[in-house]
């Protein structure tokens, strides 16, 4: 008896080594945290999913990104991989992307996730190309402290945000109300201002900075008004030196004090609580509208995909399926700083209350927040994001004239675009 029993307990073992697949995931957004994170919900999907390995490949991050095209298009091993919103056409385009839409029609979590998220996953051709794991959208961050002292509510518009900031203003004291965006990847806080000012921005997919009369927003009235607004947000509200602020300096002169006003994505939250040392000193709330009562909100996000080629694409939905379940998703945005992508989620205290509950207001009211893509995907956008920066630098040191800059930006466009007009 003793015998079979040690050749019954063999044969299973060499079933389970023999019979098991082992599911390749590359992951891109790498770090040495997040990837123990990773690794750790991976093998919770194995101890669940018996005869199911993954292995998980992390590159450097710098090189992340050309080591997994390099991957899918020598058709190496990849079953699941991460993919960026700025990489989704190009996987895509190269035929490393597997259509989900038949997987989705079959999983109880589609129907459950928010609408910004099934939006995203059938932007391409409207088929799902990729679940996504998460999002960076902007809102205010305000200092609780410093408005309550000062007797100043928490701004609902861009007007409003401008005139408390300019009341906590007194340079003299070293005392400023904004926490101004001047230096890299200054565009994506400057045209929130700017835009809200524009009544009929497009929000189309591939429709960019256009208005709903298929012109750039620019130099329209309404764009105009947005950039004289972010001018007086520099002149009358912000240090000086702000004018080259990245995330740093503007996280440091929220935490310090200095600035009491700030717009950031949700993965400054923790950062915040952790320097402050109290969650009672600030609060977030939803990003303040322009003066036709909505503003417009671009957004990051990344997701789970499976290559079109992998031999295993039943296996890779199941931990793609497994990875998107509220409670995990909800787990690796709390330690991502992501917002989640399902409205159960939402349900959690972590983000139903607190800051986040900020971020659910702009995720559920579409008519007052309204997402749009910036077109990233564009040749000309890096190109575009350099000029606006020093043109936005010189406008505000009296060394270009304001009206010809916004020109500029609108001609620089229709060139993109094709538009004659």
């Amino acid at each position: 008896m003793r015998r079979l029993f040690l050749i019954a307990c063999l044969v299973f073992v060499i079933a389970s080594i023999f019979g098991a697949v082992t599911l390749t995931m590359v992951e891109t957004i790498t770090s040495p945290a997040r990837t123990e994170l990773l690794r750790q919900l991976l093998d919770e999907f194995e101890a669940t999913h018996p005869g199911i390995k993954v292995e998980l490949i992390s590159p450097p991050y710098e090189s992340s990104d050309q080591k997994l095209i390099m991957m899918l298009n020598t058709k190496q091993k990849v079953d699941v991989f991460e993919v960026r919103d700025n990489f989704l056409a190009i996987h895509v385009n190269n035929k490393n992307l597997l259509d989900l839409t038949e997987f989705v029609k079959n999983w109880d979590g589609w129907n459950d996730l928010i609408d910004l998220a099934r939006t995203v996953a059938t932007k391409v051709e409207g088929k799902v190309y990729y679940i996504p794991y998460g999002f960076f959208i902007k809102a205010l961050f305000y200092r609780k402290d410093i408005l309550e002292k000062n007797n100043i509510p928490v701004p609902q518009t861009m007007q409003e945000l401008y005139e408390y900031a300019k009341k906590l203003t007194n340079p003299a004291e070293g005392k400023y109300g904004f926490a101004f965006r001047g230096g890299p990847s200054e565009h994506s806080f400057s045209e929130i201002v700017i835009m809200s000012h524009v009544p009929n921005i497009d929000p189309s997919p591939n429709r960019g900075y256009l208005t709903t009369d298929g012109v750039p927003y620019h130099d329209t009235p309404g764009g105009i008004e947005g950039l004289k607004m972010w001018v007086k947000l520099y002149h009358d509200c912000s240090p000086k030196d702000s004018l080259n602020w990245g995330w740093a300096e503007q996280v440091n002169g929220f935490v310090s004090g200095m600035t009491p006003f700030l717009i950031q994505d949700p993965d400054t939250v923790p950062i915040v609580e952790r320097r402050l040392g109290d969650p009672n000193l600030y609060g977030v709330a939803p990003t303040p509208v322009g003066p036709y009562g909505k503003v417009y909100l671009d957004y990051g996000n990344a997701g789970w995909g499976i290559a079109s080629y992998s031999k295993y694409k039943k296996e890779a939905w199941e931990l793609i399926k497994f990875l998107s379940s509220p409670e995990v998703n909800a787990r690796f945005s709390k330690f991502n700083g992501s917002l989640p992508i399902s409205k159960s989620a939402f349900s959690d205290p972590y983000y139903a209350t607190g800051p986040y509950r900020a971020w659910y207001e702009e995720l559920t009211n579409p008519d007052k927040y309204v997402f749009y893509e910036r077109p990233v995907h564009m040749p000309g956008f890096p190109a575009y994001a350099e000029k606006h920066k020093n043109d936005i630098q010189n406008i505000l040191l009296g060394k270009k004239d304001l009206y010809q800059a916004a020109k500029e930006w609108a001609d620089f466009w229709k060139k993109e675009y094709g538009i004659t007009k």
